[in-house]
């Protein structure tokens, strides 16, 4: 579909966050009083972490398989960041794992589960150590039609994505719920008369998984509604010769 820009800061204030104060849990996932102090080896290493998650996020959306395994790579080979306590390292270590996947997956269906496992495996390090991050959002401005369209898909996406990662369920369903927007009519669409049909299809379905994305509750369900719905997009993007969807503009440290 028609390219779309993503903001390089609207997502990195999720990972800035978390160079605060990181709570430290006496056991299981409760949080702790005690706060690591934050560090700039430690804010940097965030970031860049995060920003190789979001580069294979990314490229998985637009349909751009070949783009994904050069960032999955790094996410494989993330160390631990400075000053996380060792309860930390088994999430760590999920992340690791979910990032080999993504590298050595060969359809955009096994790079959307691995990429949302990386994403998982972020929301379980947070509510292991106690730290949520509190992004600021601002909604895009509406400015009708195809990109207007595409931009609500993406900001909404975003905000489901962070509630998947930080891991806040109010985040989830809020941008659930922006994503429940009217579906496009087929008068809209890029001028390929012998595609519509499955763009009208893959339309239809983002908002068919945004209704089933208010009700869901638990970061299980979360998850498998959110790899559903970037694999969706990738089919989408991927129809057309060209890589459609947003434009290379990932977060970066």
């Amino acid at each position: 579909m028609t390219r779309v820009g993503r903001s390089p800061n609207i997502l990195a204030l999720a990972l800035l966050s978390l160079g605060g104060a990181m709570a430290v849990p006496t056991s299981g996932h409760s949080q702790a009083s005690q706060s690591v102090p934050s560090t700039l080896s430690r804010v940097t290493q965030m970031l860049h972490h995060f920003s190789d998650v979001m580069l294979v996020h990314e490229a998985v959306i637009r349909g751009d398989l070949p783009a994904v395994r050069p960032a999955a790579l790094r996410v494989a080979a993330v160390g631990m960041p400075a000053g996380m306590p060792e309860t930390a390292s088994s999430f760590v270590a999920d992340i690791r794992r979910a990032g080999q996947r993504a590298a050595d997956a060969k359809t955009l269906e096994a790079a959307a589960q691995a990429t949302v496992a990386m994403v998982s495996g972020c929301a379980n390090c947070h509510r292991a150590v106690g730290t949520f991050p509190s992004p600021a959002m601002n909604a895009p401005a509406d400015v009708g039609g195809i990109v207007g369209h595409m931009t609500q898909h993406r900001f909404a996406a975003d905000e489901m994505l962070l509630g998947l990662m930080i891991p806040s369920p109010s985040q989830w369903h809020q941008g659930a719920d922006r994503l429940r927007v009217a579906p496009l009519l087929p008068s809209k669409f890029p001028d390929d008369t012998n595609l519509t049909k499955q763009i009208r299809q893959a339309d239809v379905r983002v908002h068919d998984l945004a209704t089933r994305a208010t009700k869901a509750e638990t970061l299980a369900d979360q998850a498998d509604i959110y790899t559903q719905l970037i694999a969706n997009c990738a089919q989408c993007h991927s129809l057309h010769s060209k890589v459609w969807g947003p434009a290379r503009g990932g977060v970066r440290p």
